[in-house]
């Protein structure tokens, strides 16, 4: 049996795809607004006829299977708004997934490349200047080259740290140690790495601090050092990044009557196991390092421990005696021998080739 549309049909293929000119339907659309109680696709005998009407009228309809990009996503006063508050901590997907009220979005989506566009036309300034944000550091950071700077610096971070006019010769070798520390480029390019001047300072106080009583440090061990200072800040921003989140998901409660964002939820959850990595992080890697340290104490004590055995000896003056006297004894031993070599005829001595004198003079 000939299929043919009706002009009923027909007129309501037109019409639907006239009244779309900025998204035209789809084939399948055009074959259901034909067949509205039917299940026909581009392969049936009537979508076919659909297809076949279509070209009568040099329309072309793309089939279900051609790619449609989805419109952008705008974005209103209050999200432009909420994404400057919040870019200086939060991703782009996060803010979205906020904002938007969908936990499901992913960087793929619309909703997460408009916050992202958004976020990319916005000056480093605008986002880091947000309240409360710390000061920015304004130049290079230099280390401190002299004794008595580098003294000045341990002073203010460590308690109690040394007395000016009471430096030990060991305290001394530690803070030029320190200065060499300071000087490598590892360290110099990890706190220049930091636009904060509060991470600075930090990451300075942390590293001094582990630092400043400890002179004999490999390279090795210089670095393992650094990376733990660095885990301090890490933890810091994180447990800052965790309060701001806090605060604002108290303020969302209070405006929603107690309804809570669950995607803000999800947020301070994934904030919080990354600060909780950070400091299993660094209570291994310190750790590991006293470990180290201890192992490399104690080898020194033992390859020490003759010398400082036969320093206390001489400083006990009972010791001290009794070792000269055995010294002196073994000279009249030496002094007895010579006499007896001496007592032998004069080619005896020759070939000895001592003398008294040689003899008891070594």
């Amino acid at each position: 049996m000939d299929i043919t549309l009706t002009e009923e049909q027909k007129l309501g293929i037109l019409n639907e795809w006239n009244n779309r000119p900025d998204s035209p339907p789809s084939l399948l659309e055009l074959i259901r607004i034909a067949y509205p109680d039917k299940d026909y696709d581009g392969r049936t005998k009537e979508g076919r006829m659909v297809k076949s009407f279509l070209a009568t009228r040099r329309i072309v309809a793309d089939g279900a299977h051609v790619y449609k990009p989805k419109d952008k996503v705008s974005l209103s006063e209050e999200h432009e708004e909420f994404i400057i508050n919040n870019a200086n901590m939060m991703s782009a997907v996060e803010i979205a997934r906020i904002i938007f009220e969908d936990r499901k979005l992913t960087n793929l989506n619309q909703e997460t490349r408009s916050v992202q566009n958004f976020i990319d036309t916005l000056d480093n300034k605008v986002i880091y200047n947000a309240p409360n944000e710390e000061a920015l550091a304004s130049n290079e950071y230099k280390c401190p080259k002299t004794f008595h700077k580098m003294l000045q610096r341990i002073n203010k971070y460590v308690h109690e740290g040394i007395n000016e006019s009471k430096v030990t010769p060991k305290q001394k070798q530690e803070i030029k140690a320190l200065i060499g520390y300071m000087h490598t480029y590892r360290f110099l390019y990890q706190i220049n790495h930091y636009d904060s001047q509060t991470d600075r300072d930090l990451f300075e106080s942390s590293f001094v601090r582990y630092c400043n009583d400890k002179r004999d440090l490999t390279q090795e061990e210089v670095d393992q050092y650094i990376v733990l200072a660095s885990e301090v800040v890490i933890a810091a921003n994180i447990q800052r990044r965790k309060e701001q989140l806090t605060a604002m998901l108290d303020a969302v409660v209070q405006d929603t009557d107690g309804r809570a964002s669950m995607s803000l939820v999800e947020v301070i959850g994934k904030v919080e196991t990354e600060y909780n990595q950070s400091v299993n992080r660094q209570n291994k890697l310190l750790g590991d390092l006293k470990e180290k340290r201890s192992a490399k104490l104690s080898k020194q004590v033992r390859e020490n421990a003759s010398i400082l055995n036969l320093v206390e000896m001489w400083k006990d003056e009972e010791s001290r005696k009794k070792m000269i006297h055995l010294a002196e004894m073994r000279k009249e031993v030496i002094k007895e021998e010579i006499d007896k070599l001496s007592s032998m005829d004069e080619i005896k001595c020759r070939i000895l080739g001592l003398g008294e004198d040689e003899a008891l003079g070594g």
